[in-house]
């Protein structure tokens, strides 16, 4: 007949020479007698692995980890009470005292908890000294010590508006109640025992608490990552379709313009970018420049900027005057958008070198590395009727126009200095990547988007 797997497991104990001052042979009556132990381990152990497979799906789960490591260290305490290992029995019952604590922490997303860990010196102490006959009377101490964070954290737990975490607080707290059993005063005041007797075995509170606290944990802690995964991928269908239209918004190859070379880079902070610029050649071999910025990230900016391109594109059928272009902007922009604003900027570039331009909110553009005066009319979409004023002037050969974006002026280094004005004035000068990339190795903290415009007129 095959030997089960609970009297292999004692055999080897027993058999171990060094095991056996850990381990002391226990007779068959005894180890029938511990049998609650034993089950109780199992269901730990299967808890503790099914934390451990979840968080290494979800390392984003901290509290998986630590739940994980919980009752690994439980389930192991108990293997060691069913195969009578008392000293190793209390020296994982003071660390798992502190886990416990950890665990109910990172579960119930307590802030500021970095004071529970004042305790874990204590716990370490009573770990080693257990070991030793002299000092086995300290292996009461953690359970009782670790109650009170452990009561500070369920109330920190109840008083949270996520309902979430007033759930997981309810099942630490029905938990913490439940090893009060464990202290002999308690015991003494309420006249109770520590467990209860069904079909001649001893099955402690504690064991319906862990295993409750474990389901319960378990079950509120799949929902929630159920719905966070569906919602990241709800937001990464999002992210991705604002892509697919920013890459098309915005112009991949920058069209020839006779008489003169233009240069863009564009360098977006997160997954969709709220800038954007056109290049439009018209008929004439003039050509309309538009740059601007979209207040907002995400899909609502991408649906933003579509929608401005292609007012724009409409809007050149019946004017070319940046100012015209402008008001037909904002009207649209003030229909559709909900609340957000846009800067934007808007030249027309004849052939023989006449620039004229109207702003709307934006960065002045820049002239061999000085900023242009202009008028600077309201951004799009704050007002039903805003003008905007018109500016000209005439490039010169080897002339370079600078337009850029808000992201260039904002960059921010890691000891909070901005780049600023000043500084973006001193490298206007340069080449469209040689500017986005001083700005975004200063400290890029919002989309970067560069145009250069360099006459190169016989």
């Amino acid at each position: 007949m095959t030997a089960s797997l609970p009297m292999v497991l004692g055999q080897f104990i027993a058999d171990a020479p060094r095991m056996q001052q850990w381990f002391p042979r226990l007779n068959p009556v005894q180890q029938l007698q511990g049998t609650p132990f034993l089950i109780v381990a199992v269901l730990d152990c299967c808890l503790a692995i099914a934390y451990i497979a979840l968080w290494r799906t979800a390392r984003d789960f901290r509290a998986f980890r630590w739940l994980g490591i919980f009752y690994a260290s439980i389930g192991i305490q108990q293997f060691c009470q069913y195969f009578g290992g008392v000293v190793p029995y209390w020296c994982l019952r003071a660390t798992a005292a502190g886990i416990l604590v950890e665990a109910a922490g990172e579960a119930m997303q307590v802030p500021r908890r970095q004071w529970t860990r004042f305790f874990w010196p204590l716990y370490l102490f009573v770990s080693v000294a257990v070991w030793f006959p002299s000092m086995a009377f300290t292996g009461d101490w953690p359970v009782p010590v670790s109650e009170v964070p452990l009561v500070i954290l369920v109330v920190q737990g109840f008083r949270s508006k996520s309902r979430r975490d007033r759930m997981i607080a309810a099942a630490f707290g029905i938990y913490a109640i439940l090893r009060m059993t464990l202290f002999g005063p308690i015991q003494r005041f309420l006249g109770i025992e520590d467990h209860a007797t069904i079909l001649g075995w001893h099955w402690q509170f504690t064991f319906l608490g862990s295993t409750t606290l474990g389901i319960v944990t378990l079950t509120v802690f799949a929902r929630e990552l159920i719905r966070d995964r569906a919602e990241k991928q709800r937001l990464s269908a999002e992210l991705e379709a604002g892509r697919a239209v920013q890459q098309v918004l915005i112009p991949e190859e920058i069209p020839t313009v006779p008489g003169f070379t233009i240069q863009s880079v564009y360098r977006p902070y997160g997954e969709v970018g709220g800038d954007f610029f056109q290049i439009l050649p018209l008929p004439d071999g003039d050509v309309l420049i538009a740059i601007g910025d979209v207040s907002g990230k995400g899909m609502p900016a991408a649906m933003l900027v579509s929608l401005i391109v292609g007012a724009l594109h409409a809007l050149t059928r019946t004017s070319t005057r940046p100012a015209d272009l402008l008001k037909g902007l904002n009207e649209s922009v003030r229909r559709r958008s909900s609340g957000g604003f846009t800067t934007c900027l808007i030249l027309r570039l004849l052939a023989d070198g006449t620039l004229t331009f109207a702003n709307a909110g934006h960065i002045p553009p820049y002239l061999n590395g000085e900023e242009l005066c202009c008028e600077n009319g309201l951004p799009l979409g704050l007002a039903a009727e805003a003008d905007y004023a018109e500016s000209s002037l005439q490039l010169s050969i080897h002339d370079q126009l600078t337009l850029l974006t808000d992201g260039v002026v904002e960059a921010r280094s890691k000891s909070g200095e901005l780049f600023g004005f000043e500084r973006t004035a001193g490298v206007s000068a340069q080449s469209a990547e040689s500017i986005a990339t001083q700005a975004q190795e200063f400290g890029q903290e919002d989309d970067i988007t560069v145009l250069t415009v360099r006459s190169v007129m016989a």
